[in-house]
């Protein structure tokens, strides 16, 4: 059994470099020791979606504002809570995140509307709510496949 890993809460601004920022200390912090049938590979899709979508919609381009990352290993498991004080999602609920129909299949890769899908397949116990003027955002993603 793995020892249990955790750290202080991480902030980065919301802005690609702030995501990219996040996914490097995610693999700092959480990287090893792992077993060998383990990876953050899983992880590191799903906080990237996530984060990719609070800098994309819940800031927008013109007005980045902080991300907070509490992150906690414990055995072959990530959980991982997110706070943001951007635009809460549309009806203050989680998308549902079914694959695109064909109609955006015909549209540019990079707005395919997968991240959703995505992030729904790899991470388990997806919880979402608006506390005042923050979104918090709580998953847990194995790290390691499930069977």
């Amino acid at each position: 059994m793995l020892q249990s890993a955790e750290t202080a809460p991480l902030m980065v601004e919301a802005t690609p470099l702030g995501v990219r920022a996040a996914l490097a200390e995610m693999k700092a912090r959480f990287g090893t020791p792992l077993p060998e049938s383990a990876s953050l590979g899983m992880a590191e899709t799903v906080l990237a979606e996530v984060l990719n979508n609070i800098v994309e919609h819940a800031y927008g381009p013109t007005s980045p504002g902080p991300i907070e990352l509490r992150m906690h290993r414990s055995d072959l498991r990530l959980s991982i809570d997110v706070r943001d004080y951007g635009v809460p999602m549309p009806g203050e609920k989680l998308p549902e995140g079914g694959l695109p129909g064909d109609d955006v299949l015909t549209e540019a890769p990079s707005e395919g509307g997968y991240g959703w899908f995505l992030i729904r397949s790899f991470a388990r116990n997806i919880e979402y709510r608006r506390e005042g003027d923050q979104n918090r955002l709580s998953f847990v993603v194995p790290l390691q496949e499930e069977h």
